[in-house]
Parts: C-alpha cells; structure tokens; sequence
C-alpha cells in the first residue's frame, strides 16, 4: 500500500503544480514594448515573425525610436512578415548617410562642399547627414494606413499605440497618443544631429531613447501589467576606433541615450537580442537579415520559458479604412501652397477617398524642396475623414559652394543659391556662379508656379551670362584659344533636375555671342530638353534640341548602370550630337566633360559626334575602385553628317580604354586613370571632384 502511494504522489504534485500554474495564469493587460537603436530595430521584425507563427498579440504597443516605426505599422495590422516585405522596399539606407549637405535641384548636378541655411537666429550651418523632407515623407507614406484608420486617436487602431519623445527642455519622457501617426514617430525617432526636433504643441520634442530607450514604464503607466519587451543592447565604446571621428561621434550619440538597464518582473518576457555586434546606421541588406535572424532567435527562446502568455484581447480589431473626404483644411501656407499640395494628392472634398494616389502625392511633395514635412492631420468617423494638413516650410533663403579639378582644365569653383521669398513668397529666385580657368559663367533666374488647366507649372525667366577659352590643338601642340562671349535669355517652362525622375524644359529662348574674327551674332528660338538623373549628382540620360533661326543643335546623352555580384557594377554610356552652322563655343567635344582616352580633353571637337563606352568598376574596399573604361567614338566639321577628311580627324573612327583608381572622399570621387588610343596617344586624366 505505501508503496502504491509513493508511485502515485509525484503525479498528484504535478497535477497540484500545473492546476496552481493554470489558477494563476490569468488575462492581464500586455503591453509589447520595442526599445530604441536605428538599425538594430530590424531584430523587432524577427521577434514580430515568432508572435505572429504563436498566435500571440498583444493589448497594447509601445515603442521609441525605431521601436516606434515598427510598433507603429504593427500596431496598425501589418503582420512581422509584410513589415519585413515593407520596409525593404524603402530606401532608409540612402536617407541616412555621411554628410552630404544639398543646396537645392535647381542648381542642377552639382556638390556642395558645405551649405548654410536661413535660420530663426540668421544662417547655419546644414547637417546634411538626410534629406529631411524625403524622410517625413517616407514616415507619411510609410504609416498612411494607421494614420488613417487613427484619425487622431491611437486607441482607434487594430492594437492601441504610443510613441515615446524626450521634451528637449525637460529631458523627461513624453507619451503620444492623439494627433498625426507619421508626425509622432518622427518626433520619436529624432536622433540628435541627424534629424531636426519636431514641434508638437508647445513642446520641442527629440528621439525618445534619451528619455525611456526602452519604454517599460511608460508601458506600465498606461496600466500594463505584462510586458513582452524586445530589448537592443548596445555595445561598448571601442577605443581603438576613437581616432575615427565618425565612430567617436557615433559613441557621444550613443551616450545620450538610456541604456536598457530594465528590470523585468516575473510575469514579464525579456527578449534581449544579441545586437551588439551590429551598427546603429547599418541598413545594407545583409546586416538587416542578420539582424532579423536574430530576433527569432532570442524571441523563440524567450516566449518558450514563458510561463503565462495570456493578453487580454486574444483577437486584434478590424479598423477599416474611410472611403470619403469630408473636409481639407490648411494650416502655414499660403492660398497657392495649399491649392499645389491638392493637385499632388489628389484629394479634394466631397469626393472618394484615393488610399493609392494620396500616397503617390505624399511621396512626390517630400521631392519638393519647398517643403520639409506634410502632416495629413487626419480626423473623423464613420467613411469620413477630415485632413488638416500641416505644412513645414523649408529654409526661405540657402547658399552653398562646391569646387573640382583635373589637370587638363585646371581648377572649377561655384557658389549658387535660392531665395524663397520673392512676391511674397509666391516665386524663387535662384543664382549659380561658376568660375574656371577656361569657363566662365553666371546663371539668374526666377521661377513662379502658373496654372495651367488643372496643374500648376513652373513658369522661369532665365538670363545667362558666359565667356568660355574654346582650347584648339593642333598635333601634339596647343594653339590659342578662342575666345567667346555669349549673352542668353531664356522664358518657358523649367523643371529642376531631381535624380530617378523625368523632368525637362521648354521655352523660347534668345541670345548673342561673339566669336574670333567675327561679329557680334544674334539669333532667337526654341530651346526644349527632357532628362533623367541616375543619382542627385549624375545625368542618366539627357535630350536637348535647340531650334534657333541662326543655328539648330540637338544633341542625346544616356547612360545606364547594373550591379553585378561580387561588389562589380558596369556602366554603357551612348552620346550623339548633330549641329549646323553651329557657333565655336557649341561644338561638340569627343566624350564630353570626360574626353577620350589618350587625348586631352577637347581635343577632337566637330559639330557632329557619336560616342560609346563601357565602364567596369570592382570595389577593392571601403573607399578604393579600380575602373576600367573601353570607348570608340568619331567627330566631324561640315555639312555632312559624320564625313571622312583625309588628312584630318573629321569622320575618323577611334577607340581606347582608359584605367585606373578611383577613391571615395567628401569632396567626391578623386580619379587618377592612364589611357591609350588606337592611334598609339597617352594620356593621364587626374581628378578631384565631380566636374561641373
């Protein structure tokens, strides 16, 4: 008998122990809480993937930094997954760079060395670490689903949400929880330096990780009384590393927030994800899988010793989107700002709601430097929503400088700005000076937004003032230079160059120019381009005609590249240009700013070209490429198109290749390249900077 009662009593203690454990594990209000750390962010995802394959959600979301913009498209119904899908489609990587200030893209292609903008207390210096108004934009576009099943009231998403900011005066910890999602994650997410503060209400607000990094008691405030908190430790400083000044400067960000130093209670789930290896401005796609994986990992173990996952909603809430707008107002801007913002869009009231063309609109006014930001500010119930939408200004008045140099045309300065005040604010001004040993020039012009039927256009009156040292060679030797004066004036339609987009110019357009030996010519007529920039400081490909009574030119410019394995990408690049009874100073150059290998720059000129190469580049480390460029092309003078001079490089078909090193520093590429044409002629082409 006592010996069944031995082999009985240790399941009758089991059977005790799990009746106590399921007595126990009851309902309770769980808040999940995602820590702050930039990139590391991208861990979230993998814990959001193990919650999603358990079934577990949670009551409430409260996130910093990046926890916010995660927590914040989570807490709006996107699963871990479409997160994952969502965010990698975005170009955050691009936003946040090292410094790369920008004047504007009305001054075209050009890189500024430094910028200063117009300021409450006068001029200062740009950070020029993002391009702020892409970021709101991104955020806006990112979170427009939530932000318009909110309409105001965080509490009115599938899952409650808030946002913890840090008050710059206080240093305290402050709790979104009503107004515009995209606006309260990015006053969340304000890293110092890297992102101005946002102004919401009476307060000045920054990234909330110098306050709560990791916002457990904010969670608990708001009546949590279980936590499932995803944590980003950071890793010590590195003194071998404090002789980079970016990685010093890295560490000093890092010290000013609250280092995760939680004290999580039983009922809570501690998911520390080994993210210490990992930087905070990291997005390349490898570090970002990485750091996925190895939120699966720590979340996967952490939910398995959990003793009670009991939330106290076991299904999130279908919030469905509006179908109509009821009303539009404005706040900030003028009468024509407001009508501009509308037409991009789409929406108007009274009419349906467009979800996809709202965020095209959103997506195409934060490449507007007009604007920093565009808040919807939405608001209502029921199919209606009401946008108040909040407009943040750019700087009325920036400048900025940028300078180049190669050894053939010797050393290139600008200096170039915007004014942003003119009538009233309704028209811009822009200025751009260009110095140079063999090029001179000054451009002026002022842009003002016309209607035109439904849309507003940008209406320019342009003038230009040039002198240019035509360089003429003849054998090995140099002859005198031509030189030329050219006065243009120009009025039409202009749009600005902005990479990744189709813009063009059309207009009419006179001017007068003077050559050697011969009188001052005037001519008038059409001038129209369309061009497509591959990137904020590279022309992709270029179409201009200009039609004038004395002259016609029309020249084709178009460049494509493709990323290949192995840290290889490879470039073609087309050119071709016809003219008759073209002027000195608008012939064509072989191979343009870049000329051809074995010849000094503008050396082979006609006022017929066609140009090909083909440009390989092998990333030896951080800042070092090797390039090697193969290049045929031929020019000719004359009536004829492309005709064969003997004695003479009219119509003479040559080709080359040019090699080298290539370095990445803050005043551009430096290049250092020997080439070699078919002819048997050297030469090296030094230079620093992208030419202007």
């Amino acid at each position: 008998m006592v010996r069944r009662l031995l082999l009985v009593l240790p399941v009758a203690v089991t059977l005790v122990t799990h009746d106590v454990r399921a007595q126990t594990c009851v309902p309770a209000k769980t808040a999940l809480v995602l820590a702050g750390g930039g990139a590391k962010g991208f861990a979230h995802i993998g814990v959001l993937e193990i919650m999603d394959s358990l079934g577990l959600k949670p009551d409430l979301v409260v996130g910093t930094s990046i926890g916010a913009i995660v927590g914040g498209l989570y807490a709006s119904g996107y699963s871990g997954v479409q997160i994952d899908s969502v965010l990698r489609t975005l170009s955050i990587g691009q936003m946040i760079r090292q410094y790369e200030p920008k004047v504007s893209s009305a001054l075209g292609l050009v890189r500024p060395l430094a910028v200063w903008e117009k300021g409450e207390q006068g001029y200062v210096l740009q950070s020029g670490a993002v391009r702020e108004g892409e970021v709101n934009a991104l955020l806006s576009s990112l979170l427009l689903r939530g932000n318009l099943q909110a309409r105001g009231n965080f509490d009115s998403l599938p899952i409650p949400f808030r946002a913890i900011a840090t008050d710059v005066a206080t240093r305290g910890a402050v709790v979104l929880s009503t107004g515009d999602l995209a606006r309260a994650v990015r006053a969340s997410a304000a890293l110092p330096v890297v992102l101005r503060p946002m102004h919401i209400g009476d307060q000045w607000l920054v990234d909330g990780g110098i306050a709560e990094n990791a916002p457990v008691r904010a969670a608990r405030a708001l009546g949590a009384q279980r936590s499932w908190i995803s944590l980003l430790p950071f890793a010590g400083p590195d003194p071998k590393t404090f002789d980079d000044p970016l990685a010093i400067t890295t560490v000093l960000l890092n010290s000013l927030f609250e280092q995760d130093s939680v004290t999580a209670e039983r009922r809570d789930v501690l998911i520390t994800n080994a993210t210490m290896p990992f930087g905070n401005l990291d997005f390349s796609r490898a570090t970002t899988d990485s750091l996925i994986e190895v939120g699966r990992v720590a979340a996967r173990a952490a939910f398995a010793a959990a003793t009670c996952l009991k939330p106290l909603s076991t299904a999130v809430r279908t919030v469905p989107l509006p179908r109509m707008v009821k009303q539009i107002g404005f706040s900030g801007v003028r009468i024509v700002d407001g009508d501009v913002v509308l037409d991009e869009l789409g929406v108007s009231a009274g009419d349906t709601l467009s979800v996809g063309k709202l965020d095209l609109g959103i997506t195409s006014i934060g490449h507007q430097e007009r604007y920093r930001g565009l808040w919807l500010q939405p608001s209502g119930s029921g199919n209606d929503v009401t946008f108040h939408v909040q407009l943040d200004p750019a700087p009325k008045q920036s400048f900025g400088g940028g300078v180049a140099f190669d050894q053939f045309m010797s050393g290139r300065l600008w200096i170039g700005g915007i004014d942003r005040t003119l009538l009233n604010g309704d028209a811009e001004g822009v200025a751009l000076v260009r110095l140079g040993t063999y090029e001179q020039d000054a451009d002026v012009y002022v842009r003002r937004r016309a209607l035109v039927g439904k849309r507003y256009v940008p209406f320019t009156i342009e003038a230009q003032l040039k002198h240019e040292s035509v360089r003429l060679f003849s054998g090995d030797g140099e002859l005198p230079s031509a030189e030329t004066r050219e006065l243009v004036g120009f009025i039409g339609l202009k749009q600005d160059v902005r990479d990744d987009m189709w813009h063009g110019e059309i207009g009419l357009d006179a001017r007068l120019w003077r050559e050697p030996l011969r009188n001052t010519r005037g001519t008038f007529g059409l001038r129209a381009s369309v061009y497509h920039a591959a990137t904020e400081y590279e022309m992709g490909t270029i179409g201009e005609l200009l039609g004038f009574y004395d002259f016609q030119r029309a020249r084709f410019d178009v460049s494509r590249r493709w990323r290949l394995a192995g840290e290889i990408d490879v470039s073609a690049r087309l050119r071709a240009g016809w003219g008759n009874r073209l002027p000195v100073q608008e012939t064509f150059a072989l191979g343009g700013d870049d000329g051809f290998a074995g010849f000094r720059i503008g050396e082979l000129r006609g006022t017929q070209e066609v140009f090909g190469s083909l440009l390989v580049r092998k990333r030896l480390n951080a800042m070092l490429f090797v390039r090697v460029e193969l290049m045929s092309g031929e020019v000719a003078s004359g009536y004829g198109v492309l005709r064969r001079v003997p004695g003479t490089t009219s119509g003479e078909t040559f080709g080359g290749v040019r090699a080298g090193l290539e370095a990445t520093t803050p005043v551009g590429p430096i290049r250092v390249e020997e080439g070699i044409a078919n002819t048997g002629q050297r030469a090296i082409l030094i230079r620093v900077g992208r030419w202007f």
